[in-house]
């Protein structure tokens, strides 16, 4: 019954466990010889290596790793520059080339040289006066309202924004480190605070806006080559100069005066224009008119005088010949001036002597002649 129990069969197997650690040893224990018998064999891998190598000495080697080590260390020198950009090489910390051109280079490796890369042909933008609320921006300090009294007391917001780009290099990386933002800003604030305060609000709104503008570019560079910073401000956009919010209405309604003051200006120029024109033609003719009327006054006056100085010699003329009756004959001549044109005339000669009958209206009539002397 003893050799039919399942459970002493069981008992007398080995554990799975068991089995599993005494096939890894023998592995291991085959493995380990191996190892020593193509170590120690004379037909092994290491003694092929050995054989080989056996007429090289320990120090060749050495110095061929060595020599290989600088070649690599003196290869880690070439550096290359790209296109729009420039590097500053400094030995020990000093600049040796402040500015290499785009192209393949070379400088004693680190720690003799060091190699910065600068982008020189990128333009970047730089705001002040505008409200971080309005736009959204880039810098971890974005830039804030900026506020100036004007020349005539007056408060202004101001809103500028700068172009600029690297001009130097060297004096970049020395002097301004990695926030080039903060040295245009505030060199944008302090040249708009300075420049506004000379002016009067009203040329700051109006007129005075484009003077300005170029002003606060000079003004800004200025600062900018003072600090060293090798920056150079490539554009200037003065985009707002307006009232605060508080007192924008009062400046809105001065505008609107001002600009209805120009209107009416305008408009009585153009009246003045339009009408001194005519007026000077209607001078001119009415100035010609009085010309020629006193020439012809003049004229009239002239041959009236004339006429009479005739006259007057004629009369003295006669005075001589006719004596007194000179008065009376001018009288008979006037009379028979205005007589004869409504009269026949008969002439007669008085020489012969007589009386002749004529026949007047039908009648004969024998009445008074008219002669030079009188009547007869």
């Amino acid at each position: 019954m003893s050799d039919d129990n399942p459970l002493s069969h069981d008992n007398s197997a080995p554990r799975p466990a068991g089995r599993w650690k005494s096939r890894a040893r023998r592995v291991r224990k085959a493995a380990a010889d191996a190892a020593r018998g193509l170590a120690t064999g004379a037909e092994s891998p290491v003694a092929d290596m050995r054989v080989a190598l056996g007429h090289f000495r320990p120090v060749y080697l050495v110095w061929g790793l060595l020599a290989s080590g600088l070649a690599v260390y003196l290869a880690t020198g070439v550096y290359s520059v790209a296109p729009g950009e420039a590097a500053v090489v400094r030995r020990f910390g000093a600049v040796v080339a402040p500015r290499m051109q785009p192209g393949l280079h070379y400088r004693l490796p680190w720690p003799v040289d060091r190699v910065d890369v600068v982008n020189v042909s990128t333009v970047r933008r730089e705001q002040v006066g505008i409200d971080a609320k309005e736009e959204d921006h880039s810098h971890p300090e974005p830039p804030s309202k900026l506020q100036a009294l004007s020349g005539d007391t007056n408060v202004v917001d101001i809103e500028v924004i700068a172009q600029y780009q690297v001009r130097d290099p060297a004096d970049y990386l020395l002097n301004i480190g990695n926030a080039p933002y903060l040295t245009v800003r505030d060199a944008l604030r302090g040249a708009v605070t300075q420049l506004v305060t000379g002016l009067p609000v009203d040329a700051l709104l109006t007129s005075g806006r484009q003077s300005l503008q170029q002003s606060i570019r000079d003004e800004a560079q200025r600062r900018l080559d003072a600090y060293g910073s090798g920056l150079a401000i490539v554009g200037i956009d003065l985009q707002k100069a307006f009232p605060p919010q508080d007192v924008a209405d009062a400046f809105s309604g001065v505008n609107t005066a001002r600009e209805e003051k120009a209107r009416m200006i305008n408009e009585a120029r153009g009246y003045a224009n339009s009408l001194i024109p005519e007026a000077r033609g209607e001078a001119q003719r009415l100035a010609a008119e009085a010309q020629a009327y006193r020439s012809g006054v003049l004229a009239s006056a002239t041959g009236a005088a004339q006429a009479f100085e005739y006259l007057l010699a004629e009369y003295r003329s006669n005075s001589v010949s006719f004596g007194e009756d000179v008065t009376r004959y001018r009288m008979f001549l006037d009379t028979i001036e205005k007589i004869l044109p409504r009269v026949r005339v008969y002439a007669l000669d008085t020489e012969r002597g007589g009386r002749f009958n004529l026949k007047l209206f039908g009648e004969e009539s024998s009445g008074p002649i008219l002669s030079p002397t009188g009547l007869r």
